[in-house]
């Protein structure tokens, strides 16, 4: 049995679309005549509070007020009902619902969480903020944030490597670790207070990174990357080819997208051809390259004589590592000279300059300046940089602004070079020997406890 409550008189001529927000007011849309309004329903009308002309496939609630829209675009549209701005969804695909973009963020859980999520009623109960919001609330800590910033060494290990310049984490607890001065790559075991080596390689090491099948992507100078699958041991070709350019650093994303910092052959500096970002799908398919400033090259362009992209700035000088952020920031350690002067470059996922990092002005001056080496995003979307020569961690906001810098050297840990997340959440650190000490194949390996960030 159904009993009329109430009736409206609107001023749509096609109701095909409603959704019901908090607040008691709706938006309605009328896919024939592309028209899409926000309404707050009165006595016996309704009355029109923002109203959009654009087309209308779909509709559904995504928060509390948020509604998502489909405009026959590949992209949902996501209408903020506070504003009554629209603005594409995210780009950044859900880790449980990978074919999801992400809308929201849950600050109970710490992540980006997309509307299957909230149909699932998983975040029921939790603190959901809308995506853009969570961005504009990480810009910059407060000195009293800064204060509460801590490191604490947790474990030290000696190592058979004379530089760690790349470290890989497996789920098991072991490590990769590798020396690209020496060509070495160990499988190591952690002991005590040392590292046992369980498989070595000799071999030629630009960039390494850890695959979501717990396996480990190498770049060994050939254009083609090389897996090692770490159960048998063995390193095969892999399907990922940058071809004709050469692979320099790997990054393997969330989302088990593979971002691959290239170049064209020939010598590293000064630059010439081509430097570039390159971001492949699990199946070795590419689906962008950053390669100019505010400019993000698809697959399908128009010749380069017609857009005239030479003319761009390049947004890369030698991209040396790389790493992102949970909804898709873009970071990359970028080499200027061969003296490993450098900086960190931030990019969203459209390929915009978010920021650009060329060290603090307290501590990197013509004498000592910022020369990055490794790069580590943590699960709160800072950015952890080592500046090696000068003893330094660099901590940044997702957008590549400092925070601060903390002096490890007063730690006792001297020539930070590469940073890698233990599976318990800490932070290990990988040096260089010292030249001129007794024992120069005696890099130092420290896991590190951290707060505040």
């Amino acid at each position: 049995m159904f009993e009329i409550s109430k009736k409206y008189t609107t001023a749509i001529t096609n109701i095909e679309y409603i959704a019901v927000c908090s607040d008691g007011s709706m938006l309605m849309g009328d896919g024939t005549r592309s028209k899409l309004q926000h309404i707050k329903p009165r006595e016996d009308k309704t009355e029109v509070i923002t109203s959009l002309n654009s087309k209308i496939w779909g509709m559904a609630k995504a928060h509390l007020s948020s509604i998502l829209v489909t405009t026959g675009e590949t992209k949902l549209k996501l209408i903020r009902t506070m504003t009554g701005q629209m603005t594409d969804s995210s780009d950044v695909k859900c880790e449980k619902h990978s074919e999801q973009a992400c809308c929201l963020y849950c600050n109970t859980c710490n992540k980006l969480i997309c509307p299957k999520c909230i149909i699932t009623k998983v975040h029921n109960g939790h603190e959901l903020i809308e995506e853009e919001d969570h961005k504009k609330r990480k810009v910059e800590m407060k000195p009293k944030q800064k204060s509460q910033i801590k490191f604490e060494i947790s474990k030290e290990y000696t190592t058979d490597l004379t530089y760690i310049q790349y470290i890989a984490v497996c789920s098991d607890g072991f490590i990769w670790m590798a020396d690209g001065v020496r060509s070495k790559l160990h499988h190591v075991k952690l002991g005590e207070n040392m590292t046992e080596v369980i498989t070595s390689f000799n071999t030629e090491i630009y960039g390494m990174a850890k695959t979501h099948l717990n396996n480990i992507l190498v770049t060994t100078g050939e254009t083609k990357l090389k897996l090692i699958n770490t159960m048998t041991g063995q390193m095969t070709d892999d399907r990922y080819d940058v071809k004709p350019l050469y692979p320099i650093s790997i990054h393997v994303t969330s989302d088990q997208k593979v971002m691959i910092g290239a170049m064209s052959p020939g010598e590293l500096f000064p630059a010439t051809g081509r430097r570039l970002v390159v971001v492949m799908d699990q199946e070795g398919k590419q689906l962008e390259e950053y390669e100019y400033d505010n400019h993000k090259k698809h697959l399908l362009t128009l010749p380069r004589f017609l857009t005239g992209t030479k003319h761009n700035k390049r947004l890369f000088t030698y991209p040396r590592c790389i790493t992102s952020t949970s909804y898709g920031n873009i970071c990359v350690v970028d080499w200027l000279d061969d003296d490993g002067r450098g900086r960190v470059v931030v990019l969203a996922l459209g390929g915009d300059i978010q920021g650009i990092y060329t060290g603090h002005a307290d501590v990197n001056t013509g004498e000592k300046p910022f020369k990055p080496l490794g790069i580590l995003a943590t699960p709160s979307d800072n950015i952890v940089v080592p500046d090696m020569s000068n003893h330094l961690l660099h901590i940044l906001t997702d957008q590549g602004q400092s925070i601060t810098y903390f002096n490890l050297y007063d730690m006792g840990i001297l020539f930070p070079y590469s940073l890698a997340l233990s599976t318990s959440g800490n932070i290990f650190i990988g040096c260089a020997s010292a030249k001129g000490s007794p024992d120069t194949t005696k890099a130092k390996l420290y896991k590190l406890k951290y707060s505040g960030f």
